[in-house]
């Protein structure tokens, strides 16, 4: 692509955004969603940088209303740069951890509102200016001293000569469903940004507006606080309300959950929100930190996205489970729910799949299902041209399908696949967690006729792979110790994992040896089988199905065997 292409797609992009931002910000009407908007600012920067350096195009369309002053930011009020997946809030915490070393992270609510800046001169309300562009803002200060949850005194016995307290202007749920009974305003946000720009400051003590503050500036930064939740806590002191819902995040699991946490407590939060903000807590860090032109480097937001969304289907393609249930998978345009990117959506049987009569190249609504499973919900619209895919035939054995049984699925004891998916799951994490075996590894090892079942694997000794050509000695050395430590550290519930009983996952393998206790107990479950609770009727009868089978019996005395021999070695 040529840099006159590139330059003409930059300015498309710049018009496109210039219109949004205007109606956003000035006609308070939002035309398109939060994440599109965001996408076309992303597209306008990758674009920049592949144009020439010295032409680089400005994105300055902020424009500020006639009716108040043009106000200039000391310290430049940024924007918080928005995502949407969890594989790239990793990569924020990850880039944190190897840049500064710091692991703990301030974690807030995002309101959904204006974020403004309230500049006190000895303890007195001085002047209010809107973030606006980042460097210049407006000044609205006469219509925020009408504002109640605002103080005009700092509640402090010394008089501090400059601080700067910024935060969020909103306005409450309730108050917005009783003014809003005629549908004049689009949401919370657009009602807020209006409000702060009527002309008659009278007005504005009945919009009902709210203030959360988040961030404190002593004297141009002069005298900084240590970390970010102190910070919190001085704000609060000074008389200003801050949000509750704040915690303090060593890892990032706890970032996850509290962000899944957040999610589902949504509805019953007083206020408008799109997501949670990461800050890195300490405060000394956050300005050494040099920040981009727009956006903060020492934080980040992770946005929520509707749970309900549409996409086309692209492909539908057929896999086989671990106990020969065919699964099929729709592959679809890729779509962002709740932070996370769907590609594809696994659908549980070939019943369920027929009872959709899915075709390629349907539209079809998507939910994201208890903030981890993707589920379709309903085809809106068919694509007639196309045929329903209809298998008869397992996609890996070529062997006929049983229909005539509850659940479709390949019967072929010597279905290669269903063999490897048996051995796979036997070493996975819920299972013996034996690192250092892929699901290659193990399709060479049953080439090379070394393993037959599951349990051969543990039963591996370095003479066995010895002679492999493929494996030097360090992988050797590797995958050996791998199965030793699992023996020796495996508990009840992996063990019970991995003899993959049908439907039987890790909840229900845990449930079942809180119940059992221990291996003899599972051995001889016929005689144990009223003591597991809190299993449905199905899996129970799942259960006494594979016990009947004196195989599987053999199996696990083998293991129990096994596991007892290296107990005593060691």
């Amino acid at each position: 692509m040529t840099n006159n292409n590139i330059k003409k797609k930059i300015l498309k992009l710049k018009k496109k955004i210039k219109k949004y931002y205007n109606y956003y910000f000035n006609k308070n009407k939002s035309l398109i969603k939060d994440e599109k908007y965001d996408l076309l600012i992303k597209k306008f920067n990758k674009l920049n940088k592949k144009y020439n350096k010295k032409k680089k195009i400005k994105n300055t369309y902020y424009k500020i209303n006639k009716n108040f002053k043009k106000e200039k930011h000391k310290i430049p009020m940024l924007s918080i740069k928005s995502i949407y997946t969890f594989n790239e809030l990793n990569k924020f915490t990850n880039k944190i951890k190897k840049l500064y070393k710091e692991k703990k992270f301030c974690c807030e609510l995002k309101i959904d509102g204006i974020a403004i800046s309230l500049i006190y001169k000895k303890n007195k309300l001085y002047k209010s200016i809107t973030r606006g562009n980042s460097i210049y803002g407006e000044n609205i200060t006469k219509n925020i001293k009408q504002i109640k949850s605002i103080p005009k005194l700092i509640n402090n016995k010394k008089k501090i000569n400059k601080i700067e307290i910024r935060g969020e202007l909103f306005i409450k749920k309730k108050n917005f469903n009783k003014i809003n009974k005629n549908n004049k305003y689009s949401n919370c946000r657009n009602y807020t940004s209006g409000s702060i720009k009527i002309l008659n400051k009278k007005k504005i003590k009945k919009r009902k507006l709210s203030f959360l503050a988040y961030d404190l500036i002593i004297n141009n930064n002069k005298k900084i606080i240590k970390s970010q939740w102190k910070t919190l806590k001085k704000i609060k002191k000074l008389g200003f309300k801050i949000e509750k819902n704040t915690i303090i995040c060593n890892n990032i699991k706890k970032i996850k959950n509290f962000f899944l946490l957040i999610n589902k407590k949504r509805k019953k939060i007083k206020f408008d929100i799109d997501g949670i903000v990461i800050k890195i807590n300490n405060k000394l860090l956050q300005n050494k930190i040099n920040n981009n032109i727009n956006y903060y480097k020492w934080c980040i937001a992770i946005k929520f996205t509707s749970k309900k969304k549409t996409s086309k289907v692209k492909k539908i393609k057929f896999n086989l489970g671990k106990t020969g249930i065919i699964i099929p998978i729709i592959i679809i345009k890729p779509i962002y729910i709740n932070g996370i990117k769907i590609k594809k959506i696994n659908l549980f049987n070939l019943k369920y799949y027929k009872k959709f009569n899915i075709k390629i190249k349907d539209k079809i609504l998507i939910e994201y299902k208890g903030d981890v499973i993707p589920k379709i919900i309903k085809i809106i619209k068919t694509n007639k041209k196309n045929k329903f895919i209809n298998i008869k035939y397992c996609p890996n054995c070529k062997k006929k399908i049983n229909f005539k049984i509850n659940i479709p699925k390949c019967y072929n004891l010597k279905c290669k696949k269903k063999k490897i998916n048996l051995i796979n799951n036997f070493c996975s994490k819920n299972g013996f967690n034996i690192q250092n075996i892929s699901s290659k590894t193990i399709k060479y090892f049953i080439k090379k006729k070394i393993i037959k079942k599951d349990i051969d694997i543990l039963k591996l000794k370095k003479k066995k792979l010895k002679n492999l050509f493929k494996f030097k000695k360090k992988k050797i050395k590797n995958i050996i110790n791998s199965i030793n430590l699992s023996i020796k550290n495996i508990k009840l519930k992996n063990i019970i994992y991995s003899l993959s009983i049908p439907n039987i996952g890790i909840k229900n393998s845990i449930n079942i040896s809180k119940n059992i206790k221990n291996l003899k107990n599972l051995i001889n479950i016929k005689k144990n089988i009223n003591k597991i609770k809190n299993i449905n009727k199905k899996n129970i009868l799942n259960i006494k199905k594979y016990f009947k089978n004196k195989k599987n019996i053999k199996k696990i005395k083998k293991i129990y065997k096994i596991i007892n021999k290296k107990k005593i070695n060691t």
